[in-house]
């Protein structure tokens, strides 16, 4: 998608420029955390996001608290990295944000009872393939507790 020629389609002159602004921070940005991911170790950098740079300090933000935790203990030695990368950087804070925890999934699956029956049957036909033949029968049982 190129933003720039939606821009010119949408808008004024005035509403262009800031338009252009925008995508220009949004590219530094994007391209900054890219860098900063890159000096990180692999194993960190899933938990890692780059926030901003206010009054000289850069703020990533850690997804919980080993993150947090490895991450101020790496930055000492990462700061001279770090300022390479923007002249604005003079030191570094990390800051905890921990991630909402992901919901439950929860299995809606609806069997009628002849499909159960049907299920029940072939696993006691598969006298050949007795693991094929326990999975069947769990998951009789399965539906068989939560339908009744």
């Amino acid at each position: 998608m190129d933003l720039d020629q939606i821009g010119r389609r949408n808008a004024g002159a005035v509403e262009h420029t800031r338009l252009k602004s925008l995508i220009a921070q949004a590219r530094y940005w994007h391209r900054l955390h890219s860098r900063v991911s890159e000096i990180l170790p692999a194993n960190l950098r899933p938990y890692v996001q780059t926030a901003c740079i206010e009054e000289g300090c850069l703020v990533l933000l850690a997804t919980n608290n080993m993150a947090a935790s490895r991450l101020k203990m790496l930055m000492p030695g990462l700061l001279p990295q770090l300022r390479q990368l923007d002249s604005r950087i003079e030191r570094v804070r990390a800051r905890l944000i921990p991630q909402p925890p992901q919901a439950l999934r929860e299995n809606r699956l609806q069997m009628s009872k002849a499909a159960l029956d049907g299920f029940s049957r072939t696993a006691r036909q598969l006298q050949h393939h007795p693991e094929l033949a326990e999975a069947l029968q769990k998951l009789v049982r399965r539906r068989k507790n939560t339908a009744g």
